[in-house]
């Protein structure tokens, strides 16, 4: 599959210090020999590359995701003038592109909400669960907790004239320490239209946090609460896409579903690298060898963990290939299912929960179905 989606991280630090981090606080730790910013003869490189590629590939448009670190560490000047490039080269070039950019809220002000709006880039935040929870992973570097700042930044989006136009979801890591229904009250009293959920990253040798609740139970107890509610300006697309997929529809994303993802990351030194989330895994793991001052993209893709990124469900193990529900949960995220003996010939270390969970949404799909359309639901 050609590359559509680019992760780009324009800095490669951050003004949190997240326990359960990634970037910075698991296995890797190659954001040491990062430069803190992008430099702007790489910046020129990328977006040559972008173009050759889609040019190649006859790719219809890209998106292209502003990243870190925490991407407004970049400054609005220095920010302004990146976008401004890379979008005037893909311009030029006549290639269509959407941007976006996913932060931490703690900078947000009117003056950013106003450049943002300007230059039409999409807002989403990250809200790990009320206060007490929160707070205790999501702390600045002086172990203090950035709730108030998060929320203050979603009120100023919601409250700025041009706010709604480019904030619409907030991004939260799933802690099974927090009720569900305290996790779903707290989305409500945010009013914002759409909730992302992660599972933390981990895999078979770095274990998922222990929490109060398996994490199988603690989203079926979040779905119920989503479902019943059926109201159609609340998304979880988490939940959405495992629906879709219930029902046959050709979508995935690189966490579910199984087909080939087209996503990469470029590091601010124009490392082309593979999802950041393989950063969970082990030391090194994601430098291929490869940067956009010296490489095209499709070089990328000639690299054992592209190539099986990009194969899909043709790369799972057998005990996923012997699964029904291999075509909804395509082995869940890749970098979950690392270990060192086998590598990522292994179920996801999250299989029985997401077994659990499809099952259920399965069920009360089938629940809520008349009868002439239960048989559309994949078994």
């Amino acid at each position: 599959m050609p590359i559509s989606t680019y992760v780009v991280k324009v800095v490669s630090r951050c003004n949190l210090n997240c326990s359960y981090c990634y970037m910075y606080n698991l296995a890797d730790r190659t954001y040491v020999s990062q430069p803190a910013v992008m430099r702007e003869d790489v910046t020129t490189a990328l977006s040559k590359r972008i173009v050759s590629h889609v040019a190649r590939h006859d790719i219809p448009t890209v998106h292209i995701i502003l990243h870190g670190g925490e991407p407004l560490l970049l400054g609005r000047r220095r920010f302004r003038g990146w976008v401004e490039q890379v979008r005037g080269a893909l311009e030029e070039a006549h290639v269509r592109s959407h941007f976006s950019v996913q932060t931490n809220g703690v900078l947000i002000d009117d003056e950013w909400i106003d450049l943002l709006a300007d230059l039409s880039i999409n807002v989403g935040l990250s809200i790990d669960g009320p206060k007490r929870f929160h707070d205790r992973h999501r702390v600045d570097h002086q172990g203090a907790g950035s709730f108030d700042d998060v929320v203050a930044a979603i009120r100023r989006l919601q409250a700025h004239p041009r706010g709604p136009r480019i904030f619409a979801n907030v991004l939260a890591v799933i802690n099974t320490d927090i009720p569900p229904r305290e996790m779903f009250e707290l989305w409500q009293f945010l009013d914002v239209p759409g909730m992302e959920i992660n599972l933390p990253h981990a895999n078979h040798e770095h274990r998922p946090p222990a929490g109060a609740m398996p994490y199988g139970d603690w989203m079926i107890e979040l779905f119920d609460l989503w479902f019943e509610q059926n109201r159609p300006d609340r998304h979880v697309r988490y939940f959405e896409n495992i629906l879709r997929l219930l029902f046959g529809h050709p979508m995935s994303t690189d966490n579910i579903g199984g087909r080939p993802a087209g996503a990469i990351i470029v590091e601010t030194d124009g490392g082309i690298e593979p999802t950041d989330a393989f950063k969970c895994c082990e030391h090194g793991l994601t430098k291929l060898g490869i940067n956009v001052l010296r490489n095209e993209l499709d070089d990328a893709r000639r690299s054992s963990i592209v190539r099986a990124m990009q194969g899909g469900v043709t790369a799972l193990c057998a005990t996923c290939h012997a699964c029904d529900l291999r075509d909804v949960c395509g082995g869940g995220y890749m970098p979950h299912r690392f270990s060192r003996e086998r590598r990522f010939d292994n179920p996801s270390v999250y299989c029985e929960d997401l077994q659990k969970l499809i099952r259920h949404i399965r069920q009360r799909v089938i629940e809520s179905l008349p009868p002439e359309m239960i048989a559309m639901v994949r078994p």
